[in-house]
């Protein structure tokens, strides 16, 4: 068959994406473009000490062993822009369109308090910052989850799930800031 490639809007190729540049099996299917940062969960930004907690919710969102993820990523990044850069240093063979996830922004700002469904005003303030400058430096949207079924490996909702009103609206503000972005919401 010939066809045009095929998008492949919802993927968890967050971490393979930093060692893989052909992203089997999807580009062996003819995917030309895969989306990552899905369901709110993601490797960016981080903090070095928050590593394995962010491997932590992808195993339980997405049943990818932390182990794999451990053994395959360099995190030569913190920043989303700096992740954003890792990815451009790879010649792949698909291309990779990324959303800032919400629980990796809320760990990295919120650290221990990240799971509260009450974020100070300074947090907020941090975590829209956070948004805008991923946005601004390519991503193309901002996912978060509001089901309780995804959780890390300890079964704890992921950050963000029960996040308040004024989180959302002030990322929202941050998104319009951008002047782009797709908002994705993985819920029940």
């Amino acid at each position: 068959l010939v066809t045009p490639g095929f998008v492949d809007i919802h993927t968890h190729y967050d971490a393979q994406a930093t060692w893989d540049p052909v992203l089997a099996p999807s580009s062996l299917h003819g995917v030309t473009s895969v989306i990552v940062g899905n369901c709110g969960v993601g490797f960016a930004p981080v903090a070095s000490e928050s590593r394995g907690q962010l491997m932590s919710m992808m195993e339980g969102v997405e049943d990818i062993p932390s182990a794999a993820l451990a053994e395959g990523m360099t995190w030569d990044w913190e920043s989303f822009p700096d992740y954003l850069r890792a990815l451009d240093r790879m010649p792949r063979t698909v291309d990779i369109g990324t959303q800032v996830p919400h629980a990796a922004v809320r760990n990295y700002v919120m650290g221990a308090r990240q799971w509260d469904a009450h974020a100070e005003p300074e947090d907020i303030a941090a975590m829209a910052e956070i948004v805008e400058g991923g946005l601004r430096a390519g991503a193309l949207g901002f996912s978060t989850s509001r089901t309780p079924l995804h959780c890390d490996t300890d079964g704890t909702p992921i950050p963000g799930t029960y996040a308040g009103r004024d989180e959302w609206f002030a990322i929202g503000r941050a998104m319009q800031r951008a002047g782009h972005g797709v908002l994705e919401v993985a819920g029940n």
